[in-house]
């Protein structure tokens, strides 16, 4: 499996899934619904201040979850799985259990 490692800012999220409904072993796909906006924060990177020269430490962290806005996200898919690269700045909140 590859590893991704983000920079400048950036951060690497997993897009949480909805269940689906079964019926029997029947899926019923949601074929009329939106993809989820939460995901998962699978890798984060230093954010630069340039105020102060400098690179501050993330508020995100590995494995929070956060609401992502329905576009902007890049999309790249590695070992057949799906990942959405970010930055930081355009997560507007993070979900706390």
């Amino acid at each position: 499996m590859s590893k991704l490692k983000p920079r400048g800012g950036s951060i690497i999220l997993k897009q949480l899934e909805e269940n689906e409904m079964k019926v029997g072993n029947i899926i019923i796909p949601d074929m009329g619904h939106e993809k989820s906006l939460v995901a998962e924060v699978i890798a984060v990177s230093d954010v630069y201040n340039w105020h102060k020269g400098e690179f501050v430490p993330s508020d995100l962290k590995v494995g929070q979850k956060v609401v992502i806005p329905p576009m902007g996200a890049q999309k790249l898919t590695l070992d057949n799985i799906d990942y959405l690269i970010i930055s930081q700045e355009q997560i507007p909140s993070i979900i706390e259990d």
